[in-house]
C-alpha cells in the first residue's frame, strides 16, 4: 500500500535524525476513513517497518472524544487503554498512548516529534508569547498537561476552537514542555513544514550551543570505579561518561545547574527519572565523600538509584544495566541540557 510505504519513509527519515528524535520519542500515523496506522509502543521510528504499526478501527476510536470516563485518574486511564485495545485490529500490538490525538487531526499523515529546537522554545518561561511572535497569532499552543486522556481532551477542545475561529484545520500543534504535531495530506508537505519551522527557530537563536570536546581528567580512574561500587550493592551497574563544552557549562557551575535540576519533558522523566545528583567537590577526595553521603540519601528518599550524575571536572555520568541503556540516558539528558540552554 503506497501510503504505508510513505508512512514508513517519513518515520525513518525523522527517526534517524537526532535533531528530531532521541531514544524512543515521537510517533507517526496515517489514516483513511476506516482505519488508522499508528506507531506501536516499543517500535523505533529509525528502523520501523510495516510490522511496527498498530492498526485501529476508527469507527471504534471516534466515540472516545465524547465518552464520559471515570474521574479517578487510574481508573480513567485503564478505561481508555481498554477502549484503545478494543479498537485495535492488530491484536498484540499496543498503540501509542497518543493515538487518540492522531485520530482527531483531520489530515491523513501526522508526525509527532520532540525536536530540540522546538522544545527550546516550548520549555521557555515565555513560550506562548514567543511562539506567537515568531509564528503569528494563529499558532495553536496547548498549555502543559500530563500525557494521557486529559491531554487528548485538551488538544481536542483546542482543535475545535481553532476550526470555529479560523474555518480551517490546524496543521501544527505546539505542546508546552512536550513537542509538536505536524499534519498534512502528503509526506512532502510534512517535510516542508518541519523545514520551515526549524529554519525559523534556528534563525531566532541568539546564542549558539557550546560545541567541542573536553578532555576527561586522569582522576576519573579513581572516582568512577568507586562510585560504581557504591551503586552496585544489589547488582553490578554500568557507568558511562560524556563530556563536552555544553556539559561543562552545567557541570562547572552550580548556578547553571539550577536550570537542569528538574526534567522539562515526558521523555526525560521516562528515561532519566525526575531527580539527579550533582557533585561539585573540588577534588577526588571530596567528590567521593559527597558520593558516599548523597547516593544512599538519594535512594532512600526517592526509592530508586540515580540514573544521572553530573560531576564537576568529569562531566555527565549515566548509570544503567548495560552500555546501550547508558548511551540512551546520556543522549536524553544531554538533549535536556540543550533545551535548557536554548530556553
Amino acid at each position: 500500500m503506497k501510503e504505508i510505504d510513505e508512512l514508513i519513509e517519513i518515520s525513518q527519515f525523522y527517526g534517524r535524525d537526532n535533531r528530531f528524535v532521541i531514544a524512543g520519542g515521537g510517533n507517526t500515523s496515517y489514516k483513511n476513513n476506516e482505519k488508522i496506522w499508528v506507531k506501536a509502543s516499543g517500535a523505533s521510528l529509525a528502523t520501523i517497518t510495516e510490522d511496527g504499526f498498530a492498526i485501529l478501527d476508527r469507527a471504534m476510536l471516534n466515540p472516545m472524544s465524547e465518552k464520559e470516563y471515570s474521574k479517578d485518574v487510574f481508573e480513567r486511564e485503564r478505561q481508555v487503554k481498554d477502549d484503545l485495545s478494543a479498537a485495535t485490529i492488530t491484536k498484540g500490538k499496543r498503540p501509542s498512548v497518543e493515538t487518540s490525538m492522531h485520530n482527531v487531526i483531520d489530515y491523513p499523515f501526522v508526525v509527532h516529534l520532540h525536536p530540540t529546537a522546538v522544545n527550546g522554545l516550548l520549555c521557555a518561561v515565555n513560550a506562548e508569547s514567543e511562539l506567537k511572535r515568531l509564528f503569528g497569532d494563529k499558532a495553536l499552543f496547548v498549555e502543559y498537561t500530563d500525557p494521557g486522556y486529559v491531554l487528548f481532551n485538551k488538544v481536542n477542545d483546542k482543535l475545535e476552537e481553532y476550526r470555529s475561529k479560523h474555518k480551517e484545520e490546524a496543521q501544527v500543534i505546539w505542546l508546552q514542555n512536550h513537542g509538536i504535531f505536524v499534519a498534512a495530506k502528503t509526506i512532502e508537505e510534512i517535510k516542508s513544514i518541519y523545514d520551515e519551522i526549524i529554519a525559523k527557530l534556528e534563525g531566532a537563536i541568539n546564542e549558539q550551543l557550546p560545541t567541542g570536546d573536553v578532555d576527561v581528567p586522569e582522576n576519573v580512574v579513581e572516582i568512577i570505579p568507586a562510585i560504581r561500587m557504591m551503586l552496585s550493592d544489589k547488582e553490578l551497574k554500568t557507568l558511562r561518561i560524556r563530556n563536552n563544552k555544553l556539559i561543562s557549562y552545567f557541570s562547572e557551575s552550580e548556578e547553571n545547574q539550577k536550570d537542569i535540576i528538574k526534567p522539562f519533558t515526558p521523555d526525560a522523566i521516562v528515561y532519566c527519572k525526575s531527580n539527579y545528583i550533582f557533585l561539585n567537590g573540588k577534588d577526588a577526595g571530596v567528590i567521593l565523600e559527597e558520593s558516599k553521603k548523597n547516593i544512599p540519601e538519594f535512594t532512600a528518599r526517592f526509592g530508586y538509584q540515580p540514573k544521572v550524575l553530573l560531576i564537576k571536572g568529569i562531566g555527565l555520568v549515566a548509570v544503567g544495566d548495560n552500555a546501550k541503556q547508558c548511551d540512551i540516558l546520556l543522549d536524553v539528558y544531554e538533549d535536556a541540557m540543550k533545551v535548557a540552554y536554548l530556553s
